[in-house]
């Protein structure tokens, strides 16, 4: 197959204006040298005056290998296109100290060489549900006399299962999961000694062995599922996490597990019977459609 030059299309509304159709530097970074051009195209109302919507083109070059099958080929363009113009967002972002709203949803062009054929990767405006609904069994939530600390966890875990993003999901997931922790009781003990002194006294417990604690401990999760929904939190906060198209379907799993122990911990705390949780929430970041057209 070869090398194929893929466009990016998209449009945008910012808080910026530039002075005319621009071209601009194209290298982001050693991990993306496949950018040929980035442009950014300006709407004008009827005096001339930006209107802060803009068409933005993208084009960059891919080398599909002969030996993939053409599915895998299409999932690794899919990828590596909105991973780019994710960057370019977030870049765009940075320089103008505002939000990015996408009015037309990224597509990924290829022309066929020296034919009118070409191929497009489109990606959904909404995220797509694909789990069945559940039954609401158990209502005996509604009697409960909620606290602060109650509300608050509800609250936080609305808010991380409305979120559209999943880094911003599962920070906010993490929020109520911290606090349910503090909730329940914990056995272990933590002592430190003076440097000065050598007097050794009991010290409270730090957030992660909360956190162990009501995993492991209350809701019987395994080390193994603990140490990643804790080294995903590290990573998250010290930035140790590169947010890849392909990160974020192994992301959805976890997120999955904070949510339901974050339900799980709540029945259990309120003293309310567990129920049937859905097999699969539905992911982040999977869906394109690919499609070919003649003109």
């Amino acid at each position: 197959m070869g090398i194929q030059i893929w466009d990016i299309e998209s449009v945008i509304i910012g808080s910026f204006f530039i002075d005319s159709v621009t071209e601009l530097e194209a290298s982001i970074s050693p991990k993306y040298p496949i950018v040929r051009k980035f442009f950014l195209n300006p709407e004008f109302n009827d005096k001339n005056e930006q209107t802060g919507r803009f068409t933005i083109i993208i084009t960059f070059e891919i080398d599909v290998k002969e030996n993939k099958q053409a599915k895998d080929s299409i999932a690794e363009i899919a990828d590596i296109g909105r991973d780019i113009f994710n960057t370019y967002m977030d870049m765009l972002a940075f320089l103008s100290v505002h939000t990015i709203h996408i009015v037309k949803q990224p597509v990924l062009r290829y022309n066929y060489p020296g034919t009118n054929k070409y191929k497009i990767i489109e990606f959904p405006s909404q995220q797509a549900t694909v789990r069945s609904p559940i039954p609401l069994k158990n209502t005996s939530i509604f009697k409960k006399e909620l606290g602060k600390k109650h509300r608050l966890i509800l609250k936080w875990l609305k808010r991380a299962l409305q979120e559209k993003d999943i880094i911003n999901s599962i920070l906010s997931s993490f929020i109520p999961l911290e606090i349910l922790a503090n909730q329940f009781p914990c056995n272990k003990k933590l002592y430190v000694k003076c440097d000065k002194c050598g007097y050794i006294k009991e010290s409270r417990l730090g957030i992660r062995i909360q956190v162990e604690n009501l995993l492991i401990n209350e809701l019987g999760y395994s080390n193994e599922q603990f140490k990643k929904i804790w080294e995903l939190r590290n990573d998250i906060f010290h930035g140790n996490l590169e947010i890849t198209t392909g990160k974020i379907r192994d992301l959805n799993l976890i997120r999955q597990d904070i949510i339901f122990a974050i339900i799980n911990g709540m029945n259990k705390l309120l003293g309310i019977a567990s129920y049937e949780l859905p097999a699969v929430m539905p992911p982040f970041g999977d869906s394109f459609i690919a499609i070919e057209y003649t003109l």
